[in-house]
């Protein structure tokens, strides 16, 4: 847990060990083997440099050639396939876990989807991955997925050692998520997307939470383990949306108080532009202004240290401000900043 500029409690939700994940082939988390084989290079547990071949379906795949690696999908693999590499993958998706948790994450967010294309194989994923994490984390887990399935599957496969889990999401298109969180005493996600897509304004975004919570509490799922997420969009597909977002947690946490939790996928807002950490910190504090007292993120990267201690005042954080709050509505000002060299490159919201 984190503190926020007023010393109020910020939850996190540790977003990283995700099978969408990619590093570069030509970075320097990726090492060359003695055979010609490329592998992913980290820190063991005991500090010591260990290295994990790509697996074979990875290698395979369209990202690989294009220069990525999809290294939490290849790890995942390996657990799956078992041998000496289970156990080397089973190393490096703790240390992940380990990174997430001294960063101040308070649940560490698990998804297998894109491990595999069919529904039973992305729950054995899931399912491993809980095993792995438990085993070493201190902090509970988030199951996420879009297939209900493999929710059950992760939910089913935890001891819970570190305390509730947490369900990354139900919605009016999937309230038997509700169901789940329900019968096994989870703490859940609340995304505000409709019935038939994704809401376009504050209203729908409220209208459409409203009515996630009051199914949740019709279930007696407790508030304190309700999250409303209203749907982060990048600013530079919807110039509207961080907007939309800020006004719906205003509404929402003068409704409910302090009752629920607010969260959401922050850094969605930065997708497609340049100084993505700047416009991420920025949006993060915002959010918190306006209520938001939890995030899916990555807290290595977005660091709540520098984040809540960024200096308002700077050219880089008004810049970037000006952007999420639609006073610069097609970025002109801040890409042009960018190419000038004004917005100051890393940690420059901080002074």
């Amino acid at each position: 847990m984190r503190r926020d500029r007023n010393g109020s409690p910020f939850l996190v939700v540790g977003e990283n060990i995700h099978a969408t994940r990619i590093l570069k082939r030509a970075g320097r988390h990726a090492a060359e083997l003695e055979d010609g084989t490329v592998a992913i290079a980290f820190d063991d547990a005991d500090g010591s440099r260990a290295v994990l071949p790509v697996h074979p379906d990875t290698a395979a795949g369209r990202d690989f050639t294009a220069g990525k690696i999809k290294h939490v999908a290849s790890a995942v693999r390996w657990g799956l396939d078992g041998g000496p590499n289970a156990d080397v993958a089973a190393a490096y998706i703790r240390s992940m876990a380990a990174r997430q948790e001294a960063a101040g994450a308070d649940w560490l967010d698990l998804n297998s989807d894109e491990v595999a294309a069919d529904p039973e194989t992305r729950a054995r994923a899931m399912a491993w991955l809980v095993g792995v994490v438990e085993a070493a984390a201190k902090v509970p887990v988030a199951i996420d997925s879009s297939d209900v399935g493999v929710l059950a599957a992760g939910v089913a496969a935890s001891t819970r050692p570190a305390g509730p889990l947490l369900l990354n999401s139900a919605s009016l298109e999937r309230p038997e998520v509700l169901e789940l969180a329900a019968a096994t005493g989870c703490a859940v996600i609340l995304a505000a997307s409709g019935r038939s897509g994704m809401p376009a304004n504050a209203e729908e975004r409220i209208a459409n939470a409203v009515a996630m919570i009051e199914e949740a509490m019709a279930r007696q799922i407790p508030p304190d383990r309700l999250f409303v997420d209203p749907l982060v969009l990048p600013v530079a597909v919807e110039p509207n949306a961080p907007g939309h977002v800020l006004e719906t947690a205003r509404q929402l946490r003068a409704e409910y108080d302090s009752s629920i939790h607010l969260t959401g996928g922050l850094s969605n807002v930065s997708f497609g532009l340049p100084e993505r950490r700047l416009l991420n910190d920025v949006f993060i504090d915002l959010a918190v202004s306006a209520g938001i007292d939890s995030g899916i993120i990555d807290p290595v990267a977005s660091d709540l240290v520098r984040v809540f201690g960024a200096d308002r005042e700077t050219e880089p954080y008004r810049l970037a401000a000006d952007l999420l709050l639609g006073r610069d509505p097609f970025g002109g000002e801040y890409v042009a900043a960018f190419r000038d060299g004004r917005l100051g490159g890393e940690g420059a919201a901080s002074g």
